[in-house]
């Protein structure tokens, strides 16, 4: 199919991110229309990292620019965290934390509350596989549920468009599958 037949998920145009004298990523350009998968391969310091903290608005490009569903990430970067999931490489979370009153701040913070929350926190246990850990402190958990906790985070809002940076990092061959 033609990519103008087809409604863009994400759209980046000559993206470009330096630290200092090294050039991560180099005016790089490419679409994702919806229902497709997109992933990057390369080896370290590719700029595969900076490029999804790019377009999940961590970090701001020093030239081109990108939407996300619709929203850029420089004029609009309150929309595009809105309609985003992100797994970040390393993604934080609260180590004196359950693990469910962790995913009850995230509902907080993206609005998600009443019958809305309580469903939400159901589903997502027992999508990500999180139920048996849900009253746990996040800093006991091994770093496969703590990987699992993390995809939880950003899939609970059900986005639109889902980011994950190393998704199966830390995790062993059966919870990979």
């Amino acid at each position: 199919y033609l990519m103008e037949d087809v409604e863009k998920m994400i759209e980046v145009k000559e993206l470009r991110k330096a630290f200092g004298p090294i050039v991560a990523v180099d005016r790089i350009s490419f679409a994702v229309g919806k229902g497709d998968v997109l992933g990057f391969l390369g080896p370290n310091g590719a700029g595969k990292s900076t490029t999804m903290k790019m377009l999940s608005c961590f970090l701001a490009p020093d030239s081109g620019t990108a939407t996300v569903a619709g929203h850029d990430i420089i004029t609009d970067p309150v929309g595009v965290r809105r309609c985003l999931g992100y797994l970040a490489e390393n993604a934080p979370a609260y180590d004196d934390m359950t693990t469910e009153s962790f995913l009850k701040f995230v509902c907080d913070a993206r609005g998600i509350t009443g019958k809305r929350r309580r469903d939400a926190l159901a589903d997502i246990a027992e999508c990500c596989a999180i139920a048996s850990v849900m009253h746990q402190i996040i800093g006991t958990l091994s770093k496969g549920y703590r990987r699992r906790l993390g995809l939880a985070q950003a899939l609970i809002h059900d986005p639109e468009v889902l980011i994950l940076d190393e998704p199966t990092d830390g995790l062993d061959p059966n919870q990979k599958y």
